[in-house]
């Protein structure tokens, strides 16, 4: 694989790493080319529910000239490798599932998962979230953008949910995909909303989307100590923007950032405002 990065300030390695329970999962590795960048204690970025790493490369293209970056698609990604020979169910796509398989990634890339900081975007932030409360997580930091309480689909997806996989493509093109762009108002969520919605894996969003209905965070956030930033947006209309500030609420050591819009946190322009936090909550 090329990088998608196209950068010259990193060195760029693809890897299929093994996370918990024989999965392996693609993981995106950079590493700045000067020598005291390289240096810096590593950020790990986990994306969205589906979200493909087209739609973050204004802010990894920036990021990976100052730290090493490792990128982690979780399970319902187009690339996952499930075990050989396993049939592929409900529970396999679940949120401890996420939370385990981060942990033994940046394990098995030979980094500590509590001395790294961590960036993530909904299912991203909410599986760091749950790894944090059960124990089965560390983290330096984590900023974490929208995080979901629950999976709230509309009633139509929770109606397609029971439908084969293999009925999904066309009515993504023409239930889904039209009413994602009628929901979502700000320009950039709208084209990278659609464009995963195109390349997502029919069999695995069926999968995630079942098992994502009937998960629920609250149960235990106080128990998570680590010092951790809810990024929300009042624009994001997918996301529930309350229940993000009572997730806040909730930690120990939670802080609400707020910032113009959804897609300001897939640009460079957030990375100031993330390592100016690091740099804050742990002097």
């Amino acid at each position: 694989m090329e990088d998608p990065l196209g950068s010259e300030a990193a060195d760029f390695d693809e890897k299929f790493v093994e996370g918990s329970g024989g999965w392996c999962l693609r993981t995106l590795v950079w590493t700045p080319k000067v020598m005291d960048d390289a240096a810096n204690r590593p950020v790990v970025v986990i994306p969205g529910w589906t979200s493909v790493v087209e739609g973050w490369i204004p802010l990894l293209a920036d990021w990976v000239r100052h730290r090493p970056v490792i990128y982690i698609e979780t399970r319902e990604k187009n690339h996952t490798k499930s075990p050989d020979g396993r049939r592929e169910q409900v529970a396999d796509h679940s949120i401890p599932n996420h939370a385990m398989d981060m942990d033994a990634i940046v394990r098995n890339l030979g980094h500590d998962p509590s001395e790294c900081d961590w960036f993530a975007s909904s299912l991203g932030s909410t599986s760091i979230l749950h790894g944090l409360k059960e124990g089965t997580l560390s983290v330096r930091t984590a900023f974490l953008l929208a995080p979901n309480s629950e999976f709230k689909f509309p009633l139509w997806m929770v109606f397609l949910s029971s439908f084969p996989w293999w009925v999904y493509p066309p009515i993504m093109r023409l239930i889904a995909i039209p009413y994602m762009r009628w929901k979502v108002k700000e320009p950039g969520q709208k084209i990278r909303y659609t464009r995963t919605m195109r390349n997502a894996d029919m069999r695995r969003l069926k999968l995630s989307s079942r098992s994502n209905r009937a998960y629920s965070v609250w149960e235990g956030l106080q128990k998570v100590t680590a010092p951790i930033a809810i990024c929300v947006a009042k624009s994001d209309v997918l996301h529930a923007h309350d229940d993000a500030i009572r997730i806040a609420e909730c930690l120990d050591n939670g802080e609400v950032i707020e910032v113009p819009s959804n897609q300001f946190a897939h640009e460079a322009e957030i990375r100031p405002i993330i390592e100016d936090w690091i740099t804050r909550v742990t002097e």
